[in-house]
């Protein structure tokens, strides 16, 4: 099936992930990862080191926390992304308390345009809604253009900036911090 076209709703699924999918996730996360910013590490080897964080371990310890839920997204029956929701989490521009922080949410580079990141943001939302948040919270890095255009497509808009260091890159990004009431 070509993704140059929006797939049929029935070809989409997001749902909670469970234990059983951490070697889906485990390897969809560390190539979802790479596709997205590994371009922008000129060492392989710390590349490979920091996309083990998005890797098998990871998700177990994610998937055990009660504090965070995990979503994954499919198409056509294959995992291709996937959303971790932090709750209880202040944004870090306001301190304002009461909210989650929608801390990882990637698609394989393939996935992208169909309308999956926006159905695993609203899944988490709905839950947080569900169980009394008032906000959803992200940050991302101010270069990817491409990821501040879908979040503010997605409802959430800019409220501040941090710097993030990134200790194996040895470099600070600026991140844009963004909220969207629910």
């Amino acid at each position: 099936m070509s993704l140059t076209s929006t797939p049929d709703i029935d070809a989409r699924r997001v749902r909670r992930a469970t234990i059983t999918d951490v070697p889906s996730l485990g390897t969809i996360g560390p190539l979802a990862y790479t596709e997205a910013y590994g371009s922008w590490w000129t060492n392989a080897d710390a590349l490979a080191q920091h996309s083990q964080s998005f890797g098998a371990a990871a998700f177990v310890g994610l998937l055990v926390d009660p504090l965070v839920s995990v979503w994954i997204a499919e198409l056509d029956g294959a995992p291709v992304g996937f959303l971790t929701m932090h709750r209880d989490q202040p944004n870090p521009a306001t301190g304002r308390g009461n909210g989650v922080e929608l801390r990882r949410i990637y698609l394989l580079k393939d996935a992208m345009g169909a309308g999956i990141g926006r159905l695993l943001a609203e899944a988490a939302i709905e839950l947080a809604r569900e169980e009394g948040y008032d906000h959803a919270w992200l940050d991302v890095m101010a270069e990817a253009d491409w990821a501040v255009g879908a979040y503010q497509r997605w409802g959430f808009a800019e409220i501040g900036r941090k710097q993030f260091e990134n200790t194996l890159r040895g470099d600070l990004r600026e991140m844009i911090v963004m909220l969207r009431d629910i």
